[in-house]
């Protein structure tokens, strides 16, 4: 009895962290794409990869990124948020073969290879005058420019091939750097609607240890749940209040003395940082979960 009371509290708070899970993924999403926060994160990545605010505004003209653009309903240009590494690779070959050059940048394909050899001579001279810091890298990515070949494709390809290794190992870390800054807003964003709506998962707990019929109503439920569905922000309070969950302020909720403030604290501040974990995180934990009550219900009913 024991173990089915635990799994089925344990149910309910994970399917409560899931509905605000859901919630804040949502709002987040909302804000990144008002902000246009992917783009500009990788904007910002591209800056420090280049080094040198003109090339990073090059590339972005470069016809291959362009066309990866999107407007928004407005009619006003947006930046990529996401560019293959293949396409990076042959637009960053093309700016680095032209870098110091004025008029539109001539593709990498249609040189020679000895138009090619001068090119990315005259860019380093360039480089290193204007940009030294990313000459350096510049360098590695296309080396043996001495080394005697007839085949430019040949030659484009291994260089291609160099600045595709770097965008992908520079885009991994931006790719770690990034998720930490989503998390902190996921993060911020679970304290707020904790604290808005109330979702104390103290309370829960203590409510559902408190009410049998409560807890079998919410598993009876859970396996309904869409991790996808969207709704708004008022309609989260109507989520959770389709469960019969203690959420939202009223005076029985508020706090009357000291320990019940820290308890309160407490539970808005699990809440939040359960939020933090993502939609996805909780729904896997809340399918194992209720895979471990069916497994119990049916073992009861072979002793029956």
């Amino acid at each position: 009895m024991q173990l089915d009371a635990i799994l089925e509290v344990a149910i309910g708070l994970v399917v409560t962290w899931l509905i605000i899970s859901m919630a804040t993924s949502q709002i987040q999403e909302a804000i990144m794409e008002v902000l246009n926060w992917r783009a500009t994160f990788l904007e910002q990545r591209l800056q420090e990869m280049f080094k040198d605010r003109t090339m990073v505004m090059q590339f972005y003209k470069h016809p291959l990124i362009e066309s990866l653009s999107t407007k928004t309903i407005w009619g006003k240009k947006r930046n990529p948020t996401n560019i293959p590494n293949p396409i990076f690779a042959k637009a960053a070959v093309d700016i680095f073969l032209n870098a110091g050059k004025p008029g539109s940048d001539i593709p990498a394909g249609t040189m020679s290879l000895a138009a090619m050899v001068d090119s990315i001579q005259g860019s380093m001279k360039y480089m290193e005058n204007k940009n030294h810091i990313f000459a350096r890298t510049l360098k590695y990515l296309v080396p043996k420019l001495d080394e005697e070949t007839t085949n430019v494709e040949t030659k484009l390809a291994e260089y291609r091939g160099n600045v595709e290794d770097w965008f992908n190992s520079n885009m991994e870390q931006a790719t770690i750097l990034y998720r930490k800054y989503a998390s902190l807003i996921a993060l911020t964003l679970g304290f707020v609607l904790a604290l808005v709506f109330n979702v104390d998962s103290v309370a829960i707990v203590n409510q559902l240890w408190r009410d049998p019929t409560l807890r079998q109503a919410i598993v009876a439920q859970a396996g309904n749940i869409n991790p996808e569905e969207s709704f708004s922000v008022t309609g989260i309070q109507d989520k959770l209040n389709e469960l019969s969950l203690p959420v939202g302020w009223d005076e029985k909720s508020t706090p009357k003395d000291i320990n019940g403030f820290g308890l309160k604290v407490l539970g808005i501040f699990l809440t939040g940082s359960a939020s933090s974990l993502g939609a996805p995180f909780w729904f896997d934990v809340l399918n194992k979960l209720l895979g471990l009550k069916s497994g119990q219900t049916a073992k009861k009913t072979e002793k029956r």
